[in-house]
This record gives C-alpha cells, structure tokens and sequence, in this order.
C-alpha cells in the first residue's frame, strides 16, 4: 500500500528569488542587470521594458556583491543591495540592503543573515531586522525579527514612530498564537484608536480553504510512481515554491531529492498544478512568499 505524507514550512519572505534559468551563476564587477518591477532579472535585449537597472560595483573578499540599483525612468539610486556573488548560493541576500526615496534620502535598511538547516541539508536566507525612515530622515518603523526551531518559525519586535520621534504603535508576535498590538497617541498615551493607514506587519499567503483543503488536493492529486513502488523505492522531496503577488505558484524546485527522479518529478508536477493561493502581504501590500514543502514518499 502507498502511503504520502505531506508538511508545510514557511521558509522565506524575500524581496527577490531568482532561479538558475533566469540568471547566469556569478556577478561581475561592472556588468548591468535588467530588473523588473518586482526585481526579477530580465534578459538584455528586453532592457526596454525594465522597471529598474543595477549594475554591480564590486565583488569582496568574501564574495559579496554591491549592486547599485537605479530606476530606469530617470536613472535615480533606487537601493544598494549586497548579495553572494558566485557558487550555491548565488544572488542570496546577505547582509544590508538600503532603499533611498528619489531625492536620494534613505528610506529603508533590511538586514539578511543565512541559516542552515542541518537536518535538511539547506541554508536560506532571512531577514532579521527593517528599519524604515520619513523623508527627515527620523525613524519611521523598526522590526526585529528572529526564528525558532526547523520550521523557521518567526518571533518579532515593531515599533512605530510619530514624526516627532515618539512612540506610535508597538506589535510583537511570538510563536503561532501569541501576538499583541499596542497604540499611542502624540502625547504618549495608550489609545484605542489606530493610527491612520495601520496595517499588521505580516499576513501570510493561504490555500483557499485553509491548510487541511491544500492536504485534501495534494493527497488525491499526487500518483506515487509505479516503477518506485514495484521497486520499494521510498524518499522525502523538499521542494521550494514561491507564491506571487497574484497568488499564482511559480519557481517550484526541488532542493533536496526523494532519492529517486521519479518521486522529485511527482513532486514538483503536482506542486505546479495547485489552484492559486490568497497572496501573503507585507504592511498590507502583496508580496512574494517562498515555502518549503516536505513531501514523503512510504510503503506499508
């Protein structure tokens, strides 16, 4: 008897993912890169329809990459990111990547830092602070953030800030269920009222009807290769996919085979083939969300 056993984790909330098809494997002190509205890489001769336009200043010891990144409409600095510049982790964010507004101000420093999984032989980038500013230059919003246990599961710390550098709003979460959300007024005083155009930090993406009705697709969808059973060939595929603004699911990978190219191929069609997710948002904006999804391949 076959048997499929299925898990979901939340690996990442990047602001860009690319995959070896869509990039070459290294960056080079000098060379220009095409961006899309999102950030993904486009290719050279569709340069015309790039939102955006960096161009790598320098590749370091330690192999990271300073990318200046313009906007393409009237070649203003947009950010400055750091990121691997060559080998497995090619284009992963590390380190600070700073936004400006178009006067050139500063607008936002995100800090990346990598963590491996030992037990699934893997290593992700994540952020692990944001800090947003007014156009002053006043501090605008911070968050730490920090991770626990394999499923990466997230803990943070935001604050808010009134232009006049007192304390607005402050939102912790830790673990799955406990969150609080605190509001101020100018004077410093607890409030019920929110802040004009408060949104929560993070709202995760969701299969329409919720975790067990994405089990239910997956479970009568998935065919367990017959070559794999008449050979007893068991194995768990990690496999990667990114849910788009849109909710539609691109860029599924596999990052760690089942042991056999049949259980990964499964694996990945039927990932593809899922209906489109409610897309996660960011301060109430779509975002880009990357999961991680075990998938174990048994015989009883």
């Amino acid at each position: 008897m076959k048997k499929i056993i299925y898990g979901l984790f939340l690996a990442v909330l990047p602001f860009i993912y690319t995959t070896a098809e869509s990039a070459p494997n290294a960056y080079v002190s000098g060379e220009t890169l095409y961006l899309d509205q999102e950030y993904q890489p486009m290719p050279a001769k569709k340069a015309k329809k790039a939102a955006y336009y960096g161009v790598v200043k320098d590749v370091n010891a330690d192999n990271i990459a300073s990318i200046a990144v313009y906007d393409k409409k009237d070649n203003t600095l947009h950010a400055i990111w750091n990121r691997i510049a060559s080998g497995e982790g090619y284009n992963t964010q590390k380190g600070e990547q700073r936004y400006f507004y178009a006067d050139g101000t500063l607008r936002e420093i995100d800090v990346y830092a990598l963590f491996h999984n030992a037990k699934n032989g893997y290593t992700i980038s994540l952020p692990v602070s944001e800090t947003l500013m007014y156009p002053d230059g006043m501090k605008q919003e911070e968050v730490t953030i920090s991770y626990k246990g394999s499923k990466r599961e997230e803990t943070y710390d935001r604050k808010g800030y009134f232009p006049n550098g007192n304390l607005q709003f402050h939102e912790t979460k830790e673990g799955k269920d406990a969150y609080s959300l605190t509001f101020y007024n100018e004077a410093g005083n607890v409030t019920k009222e929110a802040p004009l155009g408060f949104v929560p930090y993070k709202t995760m993406p969701e299969y329409s009807g919720g975790q067990e009705e994405l089990i239910y697709f997956l479970s009568k969808s998935v065919q367990y290769p017959i070559e794999c059973q008449k050979g007893g060939i068991q194995g768990r595929v990690i496999c990667q996919f990114m849910v788009a603004k849109n909710g539609k699911i691109e860029d599924v990978k596999v990052v760690r085979s089942g042991g056999h190219p049949l259980l990964d191929k499964e694996a990945i069609r039927v990932l593809r083939s899922m209906p489109k997710w409610i897309p996660g948002k960011k301060r109430g904006e779509p975002v880009r969300v990357k999961y991680t999804v075990p998938v174990n391949f048994a015989l009883e």
